[in-house]
C-alpha cells in the first residue's frame, strides 16, 4: 500500500550534487558499539539496518579526527587507517540499501566528561561547564594542525565510499567553541567577529572540498540556541547561518540546542518538551540559509509531524535519532502507511545508557544493531508446535510475551485484574509529563490484536481459573508493589504508597503539607511529586541518598531539579524515614544518626524498591510449565520488563 499523506516527506531532495531518496535523516547517534576504537559488526549494522528500513540520509556517530579527541574506547578513529575496512563495509551496505552515508567528524575540544585526566585543548581558557576542566589554549599552529586533521579524516571517508561528512559544531564541541562568543575570546584570526569565529569551520570545509571534490557532501551541525548567557541565541545563529551560507562551503545545515552545561536538557528534549519543540527555530534558520537545505530535528516522533515540517517549510530534511532507534524500519513503515511503528517515548533511557559507558539500548527494540533488525519483527520464527498459552498480568511484560508468542503461532490468552491493560505503565501515563508513555501500551495492544491474542480484562484469577482452560504453559506477569520503608517504626501511623496515591487521585486540597519519602529516584517518582506540588501547598521530599534523581539520566535530571525548585518543593537529602505519628514525621541523618522532626504533616507518601507479587507461582509450578517475566521475576526498569517478556515469547 502506498500512502499520500507523507508525499512531501518521501519526495527526493538534492543535497549538494547528490540526490537523496527522501527527506528522512538519521542524526548522529552515539551507540558505544565500537570496541577498542574500532568499527564492529554491530556499528556497521546499526547504520545499514536503518538504510534497509528506508531512511534516506544516514549520519554516522562521532568519528574522532585527532588522538586528543579519543574520549573513550567505544569511539572509532578516523585519523588513522585502523577502520578503513569497517568504513568501506558500512558505506557499501548503506548505499546498496539505497541510503546515503555521511560521517560525522568530531573533536570535543575542552569537554572532557569521560577522561578529564587527558590534555584537553580549548579555543580559550574558559573551563568546561560540566567537568570544570581548564583547557590548554590552542595556539594558531595547533588550530591549523587540527584543521588538517579534519581534512585528512574526511579524505579517508571519501576513499571508503562515504557520500560526505558532517562537521559537528553543536553541543559545545570544538567547532562550536569557535563559533560561540561565550567560549571564543581569541584575539587572532580565529576569534572576534562572526567572520573570525566562522573561519575555523570554513577553512575545514574548504580544505575538504579541495581534496574530495564537488560531489562530496559537506554538512555542518551548529547551535540553534546554546541556552547560556553570552552564547549563541537564535539571532546570533541566524547571522552565523547567513555568513556560512555565503561562503558556499556547505551543502546542508542542521542545528542542535544546548551545550554541555545546564542547557544540556535541550540537547535531547524529553517528554516535558512538546513534539517538534524547536522547529520554529529551524524555520528561521532556513530563511537565513540562502537556499542551503536545513535539517529540522529534536523531539520529532510521528510521520504526521515529519510531513508537516517539510510541507510547511520548517525544514528541508527531518532528522531523527530516538524514533529510528526504536524502529529501524520507521521510514518504510511511514511511507507504507503502517500503524505498527514501534514508538519511542523520549524518556532518554537510551542517552543515559551510553553515557554510563554501556551499549545503546531501547525499551522495546531488543534487536538494536543486529543484522536483520529492520525485518526481524516481520519474520519471528514460527513455533515448532502451536500451544495454548495463558499469561497472567496485562502489564508491559505480559503484553509483550503475549503478542510475540501469538506472532509465532501460539493460541494466547491474557488475564488482567484491571479493566484496562498496561499495568504500572498505564498508571505512569496519567502523571504530569508522562502522558506519552501510553503509546507503548497502544503499540503492544495493537500487536496483540493483530495476532489474535484473547484479552480477558477486569478479572482477578486464581490457580483453578488458570488451569480450567488446560493451558500447556503459563506465564506469570503479575508485577510488583512498593514495599513500606524498611526504616519505618512498626508502630507508625499509616502511610501511602505512591502508586496508591495516583490511583486515588485525590481532589486538590490546599493548605496541606505532604512528605514524600524517595527510595526510588525514578522519573515516575518525581512525576508524582510534580502532581503533589500542584495539589497541596507544601511538599517535603526526603531521601537517604546524597542527592535526588540518581536513577534519572543526566539530561532529564536537569529538568527534574528545575521543576521541583520551581514548585518550591523542600528537598532534604541524606535522611531516613523513622516514624510518623499524630502528624509528626521523624527522620534520621544517615551520616550522623541525629534525628529531627517535621510537624503538621497531613500525609506521608513513599516510593521505594518493589516487592514481587506472585500469589500463583507456588500453586502452579508443579502442575504446568511456568515462566515469570517482568517485575514478577525481578523488579527492574521498564526495558528489562519488556525485553524479558519478548524473549519469553520467543522461548515458548
Amino acid at each position: 500500500m502506498t500512502t499520500t499523506h507523507c508525499h512531501h516527506l518521501f519526495s527526493p531532495i538534492t543535497v549538494g550534487r547528490r540526490t537523496i531518496r527522501n527527506r528522512v535523516a538519521l542524526t548522529a547517534t552515539l551507540t558505544n558499539f565500537g570496541h577498542d576504537n574500532q568499527v564492529t559488526d554491530r556499528w556497521v549494522s546499526f547504520l545499514v539496518e536503518r538504510a534497509r528500513g528506508g531512511t534516506g540520509l544516514l549520519i554516522s556517530e562521532i568519528i574522532a579526527v585527532d588522538p586528543e579527541a579519543l574520549a573513550q574506547q567505544a569511539i572509532v578513529t578516523g585519523f588513522d587507517d585502523l577502520n578503513l575496512s569497517g568504513f568501506k563495509a558500512t558505506a557499501a551496505g548503506v548505499h546498496q540499501a539505497g541510503g546515503a552515508l555521511i560521517g560525522q567528524l568530531w573533536h570535543p575540544g575542552r569537554q572532557q566528561l569521560w577522561h578529564p585526566s587527558k590534555s584537553p585543548m580549548g579555543v580559550s581558557e574558559q573551563p568546561d561547564a560540566l567537568s570544570w576542566t581548564v583547557p590548554h589554549v590552542m595556539s594558531t599552529t595547533q588550530v591549523n594542525r587540527v584543521i588538517t586533521a579534519y581534512i585528512d579524516t574526511a579524505k579517508r571517508l571519501c576513499r571508503c565510499g562515504f557520500a560526505g561528512i558532517e562537521l559537528h559544531g553543536a553541543h559545545g564541541y570544538l567547532i562550536g567553541q569557535f563559533l560561540s562568543p561565550w567560549s571564543n575570546t581569541r584575539d587572532d584570526e580565529f576569534g572576534g567577529d562572526i567572520d573570525g569565529r566562522t573561519r575555523f569551520a570554513r577553512h575545514i570545509a574548504n580544505g575538504i572540498r579541495a581534496e574530495c571534490g564537488n560531489d562530496f557532501i559537506i554538512g555542518l551541525k551548529m547551535p540553534g540556541e546554546e541556552g547560556v548567557a553570552g552564547g549563541i541565541d537564535t539571532n546570533e545563529a541566524e547571522q552565523l547561518t547567513r555568513r556560512l551560507a555565503q561562503s558556499h562551503s556547505f551543502d546542508y545545515f542542521s542545528y542542535g540546542q544546548g551545550n554541555f552545561s545546564l542547557s544540556l536538557e535541550t540537547h535531547v528534549p524529553d517528554l516535558h518538551f512538546k513534539p517538534g519543540h524547536f522547529i520554529d527555530i529551524h524555520k528561521r534558520m532556513r530563511s537565513a540559509s540562502e537556499g542551503v537545505p536545513v535539517m529540522a530535528l529534536g523531539r520529532i516522533n510521528t510521520p504526521t509531524l515529519a510531513e508537516r515540517i517539510i510541507k510547511e517549510g520548517y525544514g528541508d530534511l527531518v532528522g531523527m535519532s530516538r524514533a529510528l532507534i526504536a524502529d529501524a524500519a520507521w521510514a518504510e513503515k511511514a511511507r507504507s502507511g503502517r500503524s505498527d511503528i514501534r514508538p519511542t517515548v523520549f524518556d532518554n533511557w537510551c542517552w543515559g545508557e551510553v553515557h554510563l559507558g554501556k551499549p545503546l539500548a531501547e525499551h522495546h527494540n531488543p534487536y538494536l544493531g543486529i543484522n536483520g533488525e529492520a525485518l526481524l519483527e516481520d519474520r519471528l520464527t514460527p513455533a515448532s508446535r502451536q500451544r495454548r498459552i495463558s499469561v497472567v498480568g496485562a502489564g508491559p511484560a505480559g503484553l509483550e510475551t503475549a503478542w510475540v508468542a501469538a506472532a509465532r503461532g501460539h493460541q494466547v490468552t491474557v488475564y488482567g485484574a484491571s479493566k484496562l491493560a498496561g499495568g504500572r505503565l498505564r498508571l505512569d501515563a496519567t502523571l504530569p509529563g508522562r502522558e506519552e508513555v501510553g503509546a507503548m501500551i497502544a503499540y503492544q495492544l495493537n500487536k496483540a490484536k493483530q495476532y489474535g491474542v484473547s484479552l480477558q480484562l477486569g478479572q482477578r484469577v486464581d490457580a483453578s481459573t488458570v488451569l480450567a482452560t488446560a493451558p500447556e504453559a503459563v506465564v506469570l506477569a503479575t508485577g510488583a508493589t512498593l514495599r513500606p520503608p524498611p526504616s519505618l517504626a512498626a508502630n507508625a501511623d499509616s502511610i501511602t504508597a505512591a502508586d496508591a496515591y495516583v490511583v486515588r487521585l485525590a481532589p486538590v486540597v490546599r493548605q496541606k503539607r505532604v512528605l514524600f519519602f524517595d527510595m526510588d529516584h525514578s522519573v515516575s517518582a518525581y512525576a508524582v511529586v510534580d502532581l503533589l506540588a500542584q495539589q497541596v501547598d507544601h511538599v517535603v521530599l526526603v531521601t537517604p541518598r546524597t542527592h535526588i534523581a540518581q536513577n534519572v539520566n543526566y539530561c532529564s535530571a536537569i529538568g527534574v531539579h528545575r521543576r521541583l525548585h520551581q514548585a518550591r518543593v523542600e528537598i532534604v537529602t541524606g535522611h531516613d524515614l523513622i516514624n510518623f505519628q499524630r502528624g509528626t514525621v521523624t527522620v534520621r541523618n544517615v551520616f550522623t544518626d541525629q534525628e529531627s522532626e517535621f510537624a503538621a504533616v497531613d500525609e506521608v507518601i513513599y516510593a521505594t524498591p518493589r516487592l514481587v507479587i506472585d500469589p500463583l507461582g507456588s500453586k502452579l509450578s508443579s502442575r504446568v510449565e511456568l515462566q515469570r517475566v517482568g517485575d514478577c521475576q525481578s523488579p527492574r526498569h521498564l526495558m528489562a520488563a519488556i525485553q524479558s517478556g519478548h524473549f519469553a515469547g520467543l522461548a515458548l
